[in-house]
């Protein structure tokens, strides 16, 4: 089973770091698995981010609101989270290390793709996260087998045009799951 491109959806009795969280698996192989948390925004905006890093001084760019979500950089997870992992529509524009993660959906590691932000050469969509989640070879598949992880398909409405405080409930309607559906494990089995 290759989850890259699925969406993880943390079950309720998960009380850790990774409570109510939403991934994105960006990669999965015999290596293991890699995704991004895309529901824990931090207080950095996108346009600060691109700010503090002295570009500002390039060009006079534009920070618009077009959609409701895409304006914080998000908290990817707890593995390198001084490096920046940007998940993108597919664009014009190509960037040093870039790896598709579906037909339409990428993710960038590399800085280049920053420069282009608030500018017509920026992806139409794309969500900025500091750090990602790792998972060791078999490690993701015992966690969903041991009922730690729902696994959803990922759609663009989710990524990019969702609250990220409804990502949570977004992803688990896909698999029919609304509100109270989900019962913590700790409550017992009939």
């Amino acid at each position: 089973m290759n989850l890259q491109g699925q969406l993880l959806i943390a079950m309720p009795h998960v009380k850790d770091y990774f409570e109510q969280a939403v991934i994105l698996i960006c990669e999965h192989n015999a290596q293991g698995a890699m995704g991004v948390m895309i529901n824990y925004p931090t207080d950095l905006s996108i346009a600060e981010l691109y700010s503090k890093l002295n570009l500002m001084s390039i060009n006079n760019r534009q920070f618009s609101q077009r959609h409701v979500t895409g304006t914080l950089v998000l908290t990817g997870g707890p593995v390198h989270s001084e490096r920046g992992f940007i998940v993108h529509t597919k664009s014009k524009t190509e960037f040093e290390h870039s790896y598709p993660i579906s037909d339409n959906l990428w993710l960038t590691t590399s800085a280049d793709i920053i420069n282009t932000f608030g500018s017509s050469d920026a992806p139409e969509n794309y969500l900025v996260a500091l750090g990602c989640a790792n998972w060791a070879p078999g490690q993701l598949e015992q966690e969903i087998a041991d009922n730690v992880w729902l696994v959803a398909p990922s759609n663009n409405y989710i990524l990019f045009h969702t609250r990220y405080d409804d990502r949570y409930s977004a992803a688990s309607r896909q698999l029919r799951i609304y509100g109270d559906n989900l019962v913590p494990e700790q409550m017992g089995h009939a």
